[in-house]
């Protein structure tokens, strides 16, 4: 078997949040401070050569580490160039998000338009959908992709890459073992699933009919909507407000969710929605 020539690119906050709320803080703390733990077996499938390592990381955010304390991801840095990483600071630029999946994006693509060197697998590790269009776009130029995401996640990521590695098998690499008796591990939490809400309605050029915002719930975090006890707030209505102040217009199936400036415009069908 020939030897593949790889690229990786780490989310380091989306990553080490997902082993965090899944596993455990002593997890999460694993995988920031020993790198080879995980990156060995990640790599030891076949033969390759991993030829570019860029860990993506905000270095003022923390990791309670179980016993009160918290951790700057910054102290994580020597770990990840001492496995070889390129350590790229990507601060908060709002509360919310740190363009790292942007980064990552450009990044990637730059790397697959190199005429350098010529990567044959891209190895994503972030649970954000959002990268389903660079997964269909490395495809097309015949790029292998693997993406180390959520064990659940949705249909259409699962679809995007040639092969997916759930958080639940690193986190098995880094010596976990889930419990018997306890619920699904790495669920989305209710900030995540509340923001995975925002962007679909946000992302939308017409009313969203309310069992289509489901589907598309499920498909890019594996969660429902009542499943999730509605991200935690317990009602759609409350859910919308939640995430931004969107408006139910009631109607069959639920209804239409509307921003406030649409409150004047019909009703979407359900092909258009």
């Amino acid at each position: 078997m020939s030897e593949l020539r790889s690229a990786i690119f780490l989310d380091f906050d989306n990553l080490i949040s997902g082993l965090r709320d899944g596993a455990g803080p002593e997890y999460a703390l694993r995988f920031a401070e020993r790198p080879d733990l995980w990156l060995t077996p990640l790599l030891a499938d076949q033969p390759r050569r991993a030829l570019l390592r860029r860990c993506y990381m905000n270095p003022a955010g923390a990791l309670e580490d179980g016993a009160g304390s918290r951790l700057r991801y910054a102290e994580f840095r020597w770990a990840f160039l001492a496995a070889g990483f390129e350590v790229v600071d990507c601060p908060r630029l709002t509360r919310l998000k740190n363009a790292a999946d942007l980064r990552i994006a450009l990044d990637a693509m730059e790397a697959m338009l190199s005429p350098l060197a010529r990567f044959d697998e891209f190895i994503l590790l972030s649970t954000d959908s959002d990268f389903v269009p660079l997964l269909q776009r490395l495809r097309a130029a015949d790029r292998r992709t693997r993406l180390v995401a959520h064990p659940e996640v949705g249909r259409v990521v699962r679809a995007a890459a040639d092969e997916v590695i759930g958080l639940d098998m690193l986190a098995g690499w880094l010596g976990w073992q889930p419990a018997r008796e306890a619920g699904p591990a790495f669920a989305p939490s209710a900030d995540e699933l509340l923001a995975v809400v925002r962007d679909i309605l946000l992302e939308a050029d017409v009313p969203v009919h309310v069992p289509h915002l489901g589907q598309m719930l499920r498909d890019r975090t594996g969660a429902t909507l009542r499943g999730s006890d509605f991200a935690g707030t317990g009602s759609l209505d409350a859910l919308l407000a939640a995430a931004g102040g969107f408006i139910r217009r009631e109607g069959p199936g639920g209804g239409h969710i509307l921003r406030p400036e649409w409150l004047d415009q019909p009703p979407a069908s359900d092909e258009t929605s």
